[in-house]
């Protein structure tokens, strides 16, 4: 299981549509259009891209590290779809969306 799969756990668990990941912030949920914190350290860049390479295939990290952004389909079997978008501005960004009519 990718590192990253116990945050979607998470949003499956609040009913949250969003998460959002950033250097040198906590995680935060976004749950019925509220941003909320998650109670977790906070991620530094080398742990955030860590995640990112955990589950983006050899391209995308290519296209990443080229480009500074890439989206792509995540899916966690039985749980739900994904939708990762992932920028790097002075700091890895990750935001994930999860597409409710998928699982």
């Amino acid at each position: 299981m990718a590192k990253v799969d116990a945050f979607f756990k998470l949003m499956h668990e609040y009913g949250a549509s969003d998460l959002h990941l950033a250097s040198g912030s906590q995680p935060v949920l976004r749950i019925r259009g509220d941003m909320e914190r998650v109670k977790y350290k906070v991620l530094e860049n080398d742990e955030l891209k860590a995640m990112l390479y955990e589950i983006t295939s050899e391209e995308k990290v290519k296209e990443f590290e080229e480009t500074g952004d890439i989206d792509f389909a995540y899916s966690i079997p039985n749980l739900a779809r994904y939708r990762p978008i992932f920028l790097d501005k002075n700091g890895a960004l990750e935001q994930f969306s999860r597409d409710p009519s998928r699982l």
